[in-house]
């Protein structure tokens, strides 16, 4: 049976009359006329019976009519439920390490207008496993792990450097320079990144003197002086906004690779996961619009 037509027949049942159901619904009373007809072949009985110029409701009518409005009711919760699962009609959950939401959520915020977030720190791996359980709506990585369920978008493209202090460590080969690097392992990430700040450990050694659990603690030890880290440059960018010139990092120079050639640590994708089963929608478009122009 048509829902349509059920609907109006609740209608017709609530006040009736044809002519009044059919100026509360806007349809003149020969096109609801007809759709009565269409539904009481349909269901193999009368709905209505002539009294008068009215109509009167037919106890069959009744029953069907009680019987749509629970399921109008059932449908319209449904509705509700479903939309409650919309992010955008609910605050945004996002997945991603600190790298990003240090300094940068705040930039990300403002430019994406959000009216509410719900920020998950979550290592690689563990951000693609919550994308999959539905705990975020997004990701946010430049070290997508892969999964079947999981699309990886690249979104922009940051430049990752060696920062430290200005002056710290100068003319120290990078050999010699103590680290500070991320203590949570990867799971599941490509063979040739070995660590959490994506550093190309196969490429080039380096000592891991100081392992930490939030970027905030290895800025800290950067700003004192006490060790380098590899970062992105935005990042570096928006912390030297927010700190004393004295304590604003600089680029390291680059690298040297066994054979004495510098190393290209070059430029790194960032990645915006969805779940493949979600429809590419507003949201996702305006955060990698958001996530380009603060990586830019």
């Amino acid at each position: 049976m048509n829902l349509d037509r059920l609907r109006y027949f609740c209608v017709i049942a609530e006040t009736g009359s044809l002519r009044r159901a059919a100026e509360i619904l806007r349809l003149s009373p020969a096109a609801l006329s007809k759709a009565l007809h269409v539904l009481e072949k349909e269901v193999g009985c009368p709905l209505t019976l002539p009294a008068g110029r009215g109509l009167v409701v037919t106890d069959q009518g009744r029953l069907l009519a009680s019987s749509v409005q629970s399921l109008l009711r059932e449908l319209e919760f449904i509705r509700e439920r479903v939309r409650e699962n919309d992010h955008e009609t609910r605050p945004l959950r996002l997945g991603s390490f600190d790298v990003f939401t240090t300094y940068f959520l705040s930039a990300l915020v403002r430019r994406l207008g959000s009216t509410g977030a719900v920020v998950h720190e979550l290592v690689a791996g563990h951000l693609e496993r919550a994308l999959v359980e539905h705990e975020i709506d997004y990701g946010i990585t430049y070290v997508p792990v892969p999964s079947a369920a999981i699309e990886h978008t690249e979104v922009a493209v940051i430049e990752m450097g060696v920062f430290t202090r200005a002056e710290a460590f100068a003319g120290t080969p990078l050999e010699q320079i103590p680290f500070a690097v991320p203590v949570t392992p990867l799971s599941g990430a490509p063979d040739r990144i070995r660590g959490r700040d994506g550093w190309p450990d196969q490429a080039i050694p380096r000592q891991v003197v100081y392992q930490v659990t939030l970027v905030e603690s290895a800025l800290e030890l950067c700003r004192q002086g006490l060790a380098a880290a590899y970062l992105p440059r935005f990042l570096v960018k928006l912390h030297n906004e927010q700190v004393l010139s004295a304590y604003q990092l600089v680029m390291h120079r680059p690298p040297r690779q066994k054979d004495g050639k510098l190393l290209q640590l070059g430029k790194q994708p960032v990645y915006l996961a969805r779940r493949r089963s979600e429809v590419e929608s507003r949201v996702f478009r305006e955060l990698a619009r958001a996530i380009r122009a603060v990586c830019r």
